[in-house]
């Protein structure tokens, strides 16, 4: 039988922001606690989850009879951004941006080999080209890492466009399996009829480009069908609705944010249809060819 945890907020929120430094007296030391998924997380009544910068859930630690959460669930609950500095090691709360990892952003010690926020963590200040500083929060680079704006060029180069041509969706250095590498992603949208989705992992040691992805997307319009003419022998995009929705027992009146779009993945042409209702959210991928489900997803945000 689950545990509830029911966290009173109200006295936690305050407009300045909460700052926990650490004690130069103190002594780090290693501890054994308990994750527990067993504990369900209430707030006003309402369950709530939680994750981390990869999209895993993480839950509750119980150490010696006290539940403690993760600075970042708090974040998410107080609606704060979690800043880092690593000179202080300070952990503050803010009232500003979104959250994009366990630390939203990272502020590196400024006597660290020069690594003062400008050379791969620029970011941070929205100096990245589109003006959003949160997607460079991540890891710092070390002294003979490459930086993140020469990771951004190497894979802008290896796309064939510029900074200025596409819309940056990532943009950081972490670790993985690992390896310490840049993870870039960014979107041409400049064709009327379709997307082009790039994305680069670029080893951080010396810049060799260890993974790339092309994702083309075939813009079908708005959610009535749009524009693109389905081929002889597929099914349409308002056929493809009607699946999605069929599966989930929903009409096109009860559902907002309806989307569809085209995508060829392993030659083959599929509908990617989203839409909500309420708190919960719909995807799916329709083949083209037989309308059959090739995935399908269901869940609550």
């Amino acid at each position: 039988m689950k545990k509830s945890v029911t966290l009173l907020t109200a006295c936690i929120l305050c407009a300045a922001g909460i700052a926990i430094g650490a004690c130069a007296d103190e002594v780090v030391e290693k501890i054994q606690a308990e994750v527990r998924p067993d504990f369900t997380v209430k707030i006003d009544g309402e369950v709530k989850t939680f994750k981390s910068a990869d999209g895993k859930t993480f839950y509750p630690i119980l150490y010696e009879g006290t539940t403690y959460l993760p600075l970042r669930a708090i974040g998410n609950i107080m609606g704060k951004t979690v800043y880092w500095y690593e000179a202080d090691k300070l952990v503050e709360l803010k009232d500003e941006g979104s959250t994009v990892t366990d630390a939203d952003v990272i502020v590196p010690d400024k006597n660290n080999n020069g690594n003062n926020g400008n050379n791969g963590n620029n970011g941070n200040n929205g100096n990245n080209g589109n003006g959003s500083g949160q997607l460079n929060a991540g890891l710092t680079p070390t002294a003979d890492e490459i930086t993140l704006d020469k990771a951004k060029s190497i894979a802008f180069e290896k796309a064939g466009v510029t900074e200025a041509d596409v819309t940056l969706t990532k943009a950081r250095l972490e670790m993985d399996d690992g390896i310490r590498k840049y993870d870039i992603e960014f979107v041409d949208l400049r064709m009327d009829s379709k997307s082009v989705e790039y994305s680069a992992e670029i080893r951080a040691s010396d810049g060799v480009l260890i993974d790339w992805d092309i994702d083309e997307k075939y813009m079908v319009g708005g959610g009535s069908g749009g524009t693109a003419n389905a081929a002889s022998g597929e099914i349409t995009a308002d056929q493809a609705k009607a699946i999605a929705l069929q599966k989930a027992g929903l009409s096109e009146a009860d559902v907002t944010g309806m989307k569809v779009e085209t995508d060829m993945e392993h030659g083959a042409k599929r509908y990617e249809v989203e839409f909500r209702q309420g708190r919960k959210e719909y995807s799916a991928e329709i083949n083209a060819a037989d309308g059959s489900i090739v995935k399908w997803e269901a869940e609550n945000d």
